[in-house]
């Protein structure tokens, strides 16, 4: 019935299929393990909520861990090389950014356990599948691979958005389906414009780089143009950003976090790789859009009394920031990238989970009276709620100020070598609008510590819990950043 010749075949596409999965061991475990926590979760029906909530926390820290062991191990041993029909690559880059995602999601879901938030079966796979996605796309080879990684980290992001079933809810949810549908279908053209001017997608091949290099500049540029739609969207890059502020306003801390920084410390990575293997300068292009980026996130960050609202603007800013490496040197960028991401990612949760825990989930247009007496309340973690807004900034004691240093150095660098305007003016923008972030980012200890609470009565200072010692322990990893920044890298490997 069947000749010997089609079993072979078979047989050898079976073996270039899975060949190089042992490179790709932990992100196999996170894609493994939404199967078993899906399958788990029928165990789970009936039983009380706290019950399915510790033991799915249970189940998704172990895979977590497992893959973050990993994912560690790779990296240390510097393993790389090509999976699936070169579909994907494993190099340094991914190794590196790919533990730090694993380890940040580690990190959010012992911080869930902390506040003992709840942790539903919708809930754990679309973290997964954000995460999932992360991992993919910081290694994807392909056109094709990194347009479903994208489409895997959207199906995360539907999957939490639509958690909250009130008008915020909707309200938040429907921009994004669309806007990412949008995306979606921008994207797809522009992969097969690609597809027709090169003969190949493989973005790291001799052919795709010379096919788009000889073709007409209108129809490269237009290609490119596409394909970068659906990659910004992800960043939440103006013009692509009108989604951002009503999704990441209308969920909780964690995964408004969560949403933040995972994507886009991934699409961060594979845009380094893009820009310095497509055959055509993008500099000014990146300048201008990152330009706008930060003016239009901080900018608008500075109305807004809501708390939420006025991080989801920040967190717009932080992407504009976050993507300026695509303008340094390779190496550089890939240090850049990571120190400031894990920053960013340790900054993000410190300040998220207090606003969540003060503001809670509704949404008030002015939101600053809640914080006033909560230095008297709270003063440990008021104070740890200060580090992490002066992190956000990029002010000293915070780690992030090197950081930012980093970047401004890299950009005057940038510069100096090509002398382009663009780069200039980009560097000038960023010095300023970190100078505006100061107004809007400090205008909550203003409430915090100058702003009266007229009624004080029964208002005493609480218990030391375990909320406090994640917070602690957040805002010392964000000063020790500052003190010795070399064991990070140490660490890294890199």
């Amino acid at each position: 019935m069947f000749s010997t010749e089609l079993l072979s075949s078979v047989s050898s596409k079976i073996t270039e299929t899975t060949a190089g999965f042992s490179l790709i061991l932990p992100e196999l475990v996170v894609g493994i393990w939404i199967l078993v926590s899906i399958f788990a979760d029928l165990f789970l029906h009936g039983k009380p909520a706290k019950t399915a909530d510790s033991w799915r926390y249970f189940l998704a820290q172990i895979g977590i861990l497992l893959a973050l062991g990993l994912a560690f191990q790779r990296m240390t041993q510097g393993l790389a090389g090509f999976v699936s029909f070169q579909l994907f690559q494993v190099n340094i880059g991914s190794n590196t950014i790919n533990v730090l995602i694993i380890a940040l999601g580690a990190l959010l879901l012992g911080l869930n356990q902390l506040h003992q938030k709840s942790f539903s079966l919708e809930e754990n796979i679309g973290f997964s599948s954000i995460l999932l996605g992360s991992l993919l796309t910081s290694m994807s080879a392909h056109i094709l691979t990194v347009f479903l990684s994208l489409e895997l980290i959207s199906m995360g992001t539907y999957i939490l958005v639509a958690m909250r079933k009130d008008a915020i809810g909707a309200r938040a949810a429907l921009p994004y389906v669309l806007f990412g549908l949008g995306s979606s279908a921008i994207f797809l053209y522009g992969m097969s414009l690609l597809y027709g001017l090169s003969g190949n997608m493989y973005l790291f091949s001799a052919d795709f780089s010379r096919g788009i290099a000889t073709a007409d500049p209108v129809f490269a540029y237009l290609a490119l143009g596409l394909v970068g739609t659906g990659i910004l969207f992800k960043m939440a890059w103006v013009p692509f950003h009108p989604w951002s502020p009503d999704l990441l306003e209308s969920l909780p801390a964690s995964w408004m976090s969560w949403i933040s920084v995972a994507p886009k410390l991934a699409v961060s990575l594979l845009g380094i790789k893009l820009v310095h293997y497509v055959p055509i300068s993008m500099v000014s292009t990146i300048s201008l859009l990152a330009m706008a980026t930060l003016l239009v996130g901080n900018l608008a960050a500075m109305g807004p009394k809501n708390s939420k609202r006025l991080l989801a603007y920040s967190s717009i800013a932080h992407g504009g920031f976050m993507a300026m490496v695509w303008l340094f040197p390779a190496d550089q960028a890939l240090k850049a990238l990571l120190f400031y991401g894990f920053l960013y990612g340790l900054s993000t949760y410190l300040v998220f989970y207090q606003v969540d825990e003060v503001t809670g989930d509704s949404i008030e247009s002015d939101d600053m009276l809640a914080w006033t007496g909560y230095a008297q309340q709270q003063p440990l973690r008021s104070a740890t709620l200060v580090v992490g807004l002066i992190a956000l900034i990029g002010l000293p004691p915070a780690g992030t100020f090197l950081a930012k240093v980093t970047y401004f150095s890299q950009l005057w660098e940038k510069y100096q070598s090509g002398q382009q305007t663009s780069v200039l003016a980009l560097l000038l923008v960023a010095v300023i609008v970190t100078l505006i972030s100061v107004y809007y980012y400090l205008r909550i200890p203003f409430f915090i510590y100058l702003k009266k609470r007229e009624n004080v009565d029964g208002l005493l200072a609480e218990k030391f819990s375990g909320k406090d010692w994640g917070y602690l322990l957040l805002a010392i990893l964000v000063i020790s950043a500052l003190i010795t920044p070399n064991l990070f890298f140490e660490l890294l490997n890199v």
